[in-house]
């Protein structure tokens, strides 16, 4: 018959080496080490959540950006001043639109003189959208547009 045998130490049964058990302390240090490796696990992918959740955000305030600066000259005449307007009840924009005269002073890259926009047909501005989000953060784009010169 193949029984385990205790023997009594001070008064206390005690296991064989081999089969010994977990402490208490032990298993308190057990699930100690697990609740800090799980509270690490949950603070990184709080952050990562709020990360991808500003990156979302910033993406479609820069669509919504891209958006009104290639609508400048084809939906609406490009004339110099000051437009904004809402998307949705999400984002506000402001456009600046600012026509470029070219000066007669001021050499081309290729060391030329820049000629007069009359002369070209067309008339340059530089346009700036800038989209702010509901929580305050603002995304800004801007471009060079050509337009045909006004008929006098």
């Amino acid at each position: 018959m193949n029984s385990v045998s205790l023997t009594p130490i001070h008064g206390i049964a005690a296991r064989r080496g081999s089969e010994r058990g977990f402490a208490l302390l032990e298993i308190l240090v057990a699930f100690l080490i697990l609740a800090l490796g799980l509270g690490a696990i949950l603070v990184g992918v709080s952050v990562a959540m709020r990360s991808d959740v500003r990156t979302q955000t910033s993406r479609s305030m820069l669509r919504v950006a891209q958006s009104r600066l290639e609508a400048a000259g084809v939906t609406e005449v490009l004339a110099s001043g000051h437009r904004e307007g809402r998307v949705g009840s999400t984002y506000s924009w402001q456009q600046k639109v600012t026509a470029i005269r070219p000066s007669a002073g001021l050499p081309k890259p290729d060391g030329a003189k820049a000629a007069p926009a009359s002369a070209n047909g067309v008339t340059a501005f530089w346009v700036e959208v800038a989209v702010r989000g509901s929580d305050g953060t603002v995304a800004k784009l801007a471009g060079l547009k050509l337009a045909p010169a006004a008929k006098p």
